[in-house]
């Protein structure tokens, strides 16, 4: 048996129901009528539940624009891609090494140039996430990005969103308490029990993030999925639930599917070109592709020959990402700021543009 019923878009126009039995064949369907014929069949078979979760994921489909909002400020979603810009406060970021992390005006400065190229949202991180990192104390990791915070809202002001990139419930609520507004958390609230409180204390936009293990162990051994979306989809509609249930409004989660946290390159590559299918549970999707290394293995076994180190590795990431905003992607997680907003602003305008 699957854990429940699932709808995945073949095309703009075609989609195929997979049921909960897996012994039941999946069906093709190309209109609105078919897919309610579908309906149809299981209610009288008795299958509500099925019929209500497969319509569901119906009209979810359909979703084209979001809203993220928090004190006052919001980003509409769905015409223009936003863009969430990386500031990593740590030793051992693999994009960039240490880059001044403890230098508070190298920061601001960073940031203001980010926000002046079009970031959206400034993602704050105190500990790295790299597969092999090893883990930072609370103490540790409140004393990176807390400064950090507290000066870009001071300097820099209240008008754009910043997001504190933490697993851990203590960092989030003084993040939160010093001016943050949404919580990015690779567990997707599955390290900590206590962050799921804080998220719902505060009622703040928070990113689900699927993972298989930890940052320090994710990359290694045998890494097995029996549908790596399926298996994904499973895991985010779970934690969602277990938001809501703790009092986080369902309007309140953003999902990111997690490339490079616990998969093959085979398993990133899947995941962006089936990215369409995430869109069953109608929520806004967030991706962090840029200068990831299953780019790299990409590159080097298909072209360069030789390694290509993660600062030389935009135009990779320009190109996974034009295919994953194409087919669904609402915020884009990057390095380059400046680069990636010039190319997504001719992206966004050529897709929306209307003709007569």
């Amino acid at each position: 048996m699957r854990d429940f019923p699932f709808i995945k878009p073949i095309d703009k126009t075609v989609f195929k129901i997979y049921f909960k039995d897996i012994l039941s064949s999946p069906v093709l369907v190309e209109s609105e009528e078919q897919f309610k014929k579908v309906i149809n069949n299981l209610l009288i078979q008795n299958r509500r539940e099925e019929a209500k979760e497969l319509s569901q994921q119906w009209i979810n489909l359909q979703k084209k624009h979001f809203k993220i909002n928090y004190k006052g400020k919001f980003i509409n979603l769905g015409i223009k891609t936003a863009i969430m810009g990386v500031v990593n406060v740590t030793p051992d970021s693999f994009s960039n090494g240490s880059e001044n992390y403890k230098d508070i005006n190298y920061i601001l400065d960073k940031v203001s140039k980010m926000l002046e190229n079009g970031a959206d949202i400034i993602d704050v991180g105190g500990e790295s996430t790299r597969p092999g990192a090893d883990p930072v104390d609370v103490d540790e990791e409140l004393s990176r990005v807390i400064p950090v915070i507290k000066a870009l809202r001071k300097e820099l002001g209240d008008r754009f969103f910043i997001s504190i990139d933490t697993y851990k419930s203590q960092v989030a609520k003084a993040a939160l308490e010093e001016g943050a507004d949404i919580v990015n958390d690779i567990s997707g609230m599955s390290f900590d029990p206590d962050m799921v409180k804080v998220v719902a204390k505060y009622d703040c936009p928070v990113i689900i993030n699927h993972i298989r293990g930890k940052p320090k162990d994710m990359q290694s051994g045998d890494i097995y999925y029996d549908d790596v979306v399926y298996d994904i989809v499973s895991f985010l509609r779970k934690q969602i639930k277990y938001g809501i249930e703790n009092g986080i409004r369902p309007d309140r989660f953003i999902i990111d599917p997690g490339i490079g946290f616990g998969k093959r390159v085979e398993h990133n590559v899947e995941i962006i070109k089936r990215i369409n299918e995430f869109k069953v549970l109608g929520l806004p999707i967030l991706i962090g592709i840029s200068r990831k290394s299953f780019l790299n293995v990409i590159l080097k076994n298909l072209l360069t020959k030789t390694d290509v180190e993660p600062k030389d590795r935009l135009y990779a990431s320009l190109g996974a990402t034009a295919y994953a905003v194409l087919n669904g992607v609402h915020i884009v997680r990057v390095h380059d700021v400046k680069e990636t907003a010039q190319f997504l602003t001719i992206l966004d305008t050529i897709r929306g543009f209307r003709l007569e």
